[in-house]
């Protein structure tokens, strides 16, 4: 007998392309299986005039995702049975009654710097909604690049780069261009063509958890847990575990300044993290352990950090 599976998920295209990528996965372990987009309108989405680090308390959503309440909440009132998410959107403590049911193979981590032709690399405005990528921006570029605030989905920044003569740029996932089919070293949006500069994963590090897309169900669904359990990565799971406990213990949301990684080099994971201080000194922490536990290679690289927090 076949079953339809409703999958949620925000309605922004890189979002969908996310959900055709989960139904792909599913169809390929359950051929049979019917399934169900639902879109779903977040407070990340309804709130494009503030920064995304401001929304929480706008929205009255305290320490959940801005791009993930309301689809939790479509979730447990079991108007859809799958979520997908961006999991660097995704808390690091799951909320109770909720659980990631698979992690998809994990696209490439990095960010990539998307440049009007022309630009004045020597000292760049980039626009950014991200305190993690003001403080890399800073950071890397030693003080002479600066940013401006940009919301809205890919195509919306992409646009508003084109239109604003004050931009020479914006930081974008590569993950997300990749998906969305930008794969090269230059793309054209509405007749323009832009650069795009693949930004190195330690000099310029990517938000934790990047390049992931999560699969969340409710945890005592145990007939969509066994639909969606086959199409987990392992290798990739293993790495965002790790990241994910180093973000909880941490207590991290969008507002904190941290990016780090994950990697698996067979029995073995190394953890690499920048925490930006409140004067904006970068505290640098790299950590390695066996990778049959990353929960605790993640809390032990927080252990690593937490003597400067105090």
């Amino acid at each position: 007998m076949s079953r339809t599976i409703r999958i949620g998920t925000r309605g922004s295209e890189l979002a969908l392309k996310q959900a055709e990528l989960a139904v792909a996965a599913l169809k390929a372990q359950t051929p049979e299986l019917d399934t169900e987009i639902v879109i779903i309108h977040t407070d990340g989405d309804a709130h494009t005039d503030i920064p995304l680090c401001c929304v929480n308390k706008t929205a009255g959503t305290q320490d959940k995702g801005v791009f993930v309440a309301a689809i939790e909440r479509a979730l447990a009132a079991g108007e859809i049975d799958c979520a997908v998410h961006s999991l660097k959107d995704m808390p690091g403590q799951m909320a109770e009654g909720f659980e990631l049911a698979a992690i998809l193979p994990r696209e490439e981590i990095w960010d990539a710097l998307i440049l009007k032709k022309g630009a004045n690399t020597k000292r760049l405005t980039l626009g950014t909604s991200s305190v993690r990528r003001e403080q890399m921006v800073r950071t890397y570029w030693s003080g002479t690049a600066t940013t401006t605030s940009i919301r809205g989905n890919v195509q919306t920044r992409l646009r508003k780069l084109i239109e604003s003569p004050d931009m020479d740029g914006i930081v974008l996932a590569r993950a997300g261009l990749n998906r969305l089919g930008y794969t090269g070293d230059s793309l054209t949006f509405d007749g323009t063509q832009l650069s795009i500069v693949d930004m190195g994963k330690d000099s310029f590090m990517p938000a934790l958890c990047q390049g992931a897309i999560a699969l969340e169900i409710r945890a005592d669904d145990a007939a969509t847990r066994e639909l969606v359990a086959p199409v987990n990565d392992e290798e990739s799971a293993l790495c965002v575990r790790a990241e994910r406990a180093f973000l909880a213990a941490l207590q991290a949301d969008c507002s904190v300044p941290v990016a780090g990684y994950a990697t698996c080099n067979g029995d073995f994971m190394m953890f690499r993290a920048i925490y930006f201080m409140p004067n904006g000194m970068p505290i640098r922490i790299t950590h390695r352990g066996p990778a049959d536990n990353p929960e605790q290679l993640g809390k032990d690289a927080y252990a690593k950090l937490e003597p400067h927090l105090n």
